[in-house]
């Protein structure tokens, strides 16, 4: 398999997998940094096929066939999203960030795997690239969750809790 259609078709499931969470989340902050993922799978599609245009020979990866990437992996599985309750908003967000981290963290193990396995030097150098762009995107996630995390350390603190002067 050509491991630019491989990484096409990668980014274009990406782009796709983060635009569908999207509509199904009502937080218009979580609705945004899905949209932004989504937005930068599109970039990499495009950044892609540039590269692809600049090398005139297609670059075949044994190792690719049969490969499934990582938006295609268990799509029969949908994201279910309660957003009923103003409790569960949280759980939501946290719930859609951690699925979109390990998907994240899915992409830089693939790119690096196939980087690491390739015998092209153009191949390893797209792939090192891809893996670059997906390590951001792990940062990114990354963060979001600690400050979510740390909002509810903040919240659960023994000084703020108002239970503590009743006694």
């Amino acid at each position: 398999m050509d491991i630019f259609d491989f990484a096409l078709q990668m980014e274009l499931d990406g782009e796709k997998y983060y635009r569908d969470l999207a509509d199904k989340v009502r937080d218009n902050d979580l609705k945004t940094v899905l949209e932004g993922l989504a937005e930068d799978e599109q970039r990499h599609y495009k950044i892609i096929q540039l590269a692809q245009s600049q090398i005139f020979n297609p670059i075949s990866d044994s190792s690719l066939h049969d490969m499934p990437n990582v938006f295609s992996r268990n799509k029969e599985k949908t994201f279910v999203l309660e957003t009923d309750l103003i409790a569960k908003l949280k759980d939501e967000q946290s719930d859609v960030y951690r699925a979109a981290l390990l998907k994240e963290e899915e992409s830089v193990a693939l790119y690096k795997r196939l980087q690491e396995d390739s015998n092209h030097p153009e191949a390893k150098l797209i792939f090192k690239k891809l893996m670059q762009e997906e390590e951001k995107h792990v940062e990114v996630i990354e963060n979001i969750i600690e400050m979510l995390n740390h909002v509810n350390d903040w919240v659960e603190a023994a000084e703020f809790n108002p239970k503590r002067d009743a006694y």
